[in-house]
């Protein structure tokens, strides 16, 4: 029997087509540019650091853009210059959307408080947040308030990987339709080995708003997300994982391993890291494992 049919047969997981989930949504965006009149919606990315993650997102994002018909500009500066850049692009009517590429200053902090990184986030125009981690939506995510207005005619804009792995959960019939928003995570506990700013923590407010049970694991600690309180907890992280129907991995090490012993039979594993978390070969001998 050739090598790949029997690492094939050898499997008992099954693996997920990031790809071909949003294939659909990609389309709709399509259609919809292709059908509007005037000038194409036009992003602007900002990448004011030399941080490889960062350069490649710049990369993906002119790529996708390109794909969906979005015209895209990267503007390349140093980091004195980005607040300029921004406040430009900020009132520039001919730009729709600003996407920043962190870290940037990492955790220098800024002279009114939080570090600088945050200033920047909370800089950008509202109108123009496409990755939506301005004050005000992220203050609404954590609160979860859902639209911007009482008419709930405007939707919040949700950070877009965190949003991306929602997508992916959904096509896996991980949330009950049946139950109203809000509770159709009921009875799934989670766990998320992140917490940046980014992705982890929004991603786990987001679960735990559809009433998941939701463990936020960094190097440092375990908290606990349910029912829309944050408490810090003491269960390892082992115990976590053992407890999860859904583990969820972002650690941007090349050290890291997800313990594969702690996954449960029938889990989803999903990895959003730039480095391999997870030795994929012992995850897929795992009893109805999607990853």
């Amino acid at each position: 029997m050739p090598m790949e049919q029997q690492e094939k047969s050898a499997r008992i997981g099954t693996r997920i087509n990031a790809k071909e989930i949003a294939e659909p949504f990609r389309n709709l965006i399509k259609r919809a540019i292709a059908d509007q009149k005037g000038p194409k919606p036009k992003l602007v990315g900002l990448l004011a650091n030399k941080d490889v993650a960062a350069k490649k997102y710049a990369q993906w994002t002119a790529q996708a853009c390109e794909y969906d018909g979005i015209e895209f500009e990267l503007r390349e500066m140093e980091q004195n210059q980005l607040e300029d850049e921004l406040n430009s692009a900020n009132n520039d009517n001919s730009i729709h959307g600003i996407i920043v590429y962190y870290p940037v200053f990492g955790m220098l902090p800024h002279f009114m408080g939080n570090t600088v990184d945050d200033y920047i986030r909370d800089s950008v125009s509202i109108e123009k947040d496409v990755e939506g981690l301005c004050f005000t939506y992220r203050n609404n995510l954590f609160r979860n308030i859902r639209f911007l207005d009482e008419e709930k005619t405007k939707k919040c804009i949700l950070p877009c990987t965190a949003l991306a792995i929602v997508k992916i959960l959904e096509h896996l019939n991980t949330f009950n339709s049946n139950l109203s928003v809000g509770k159709r995570l009921k009875g799934t506990i989670i766990t998320i080995i992140n917490r940046s700013d980014i992705v982890g923590r929004p991603l786990a407010a987001m679960l735990s708003n559809d009433g998941a049970r939701v463990y936020s694991v960094d190097i440092k600690s375990t908290y606990l997300l349910e029912n829309g309180k944050y408490s810090e907890c003491d269960e390892e992280v082992a115990e976590a994982i053992q407890k999860s129907s859904i583990i969820i991995t972002g650690v941007p090490s090349k050290s890291y391993r997800l313990p594969v012993s702690c996954i449960r039979e029938n889990s989803i594993v999903i990895n959003f890291s730039r480095f391999d978390n997870i030795d994929v070969p012992s995850l897929m001998k795992i009893k109805g494992v999607r990853h």
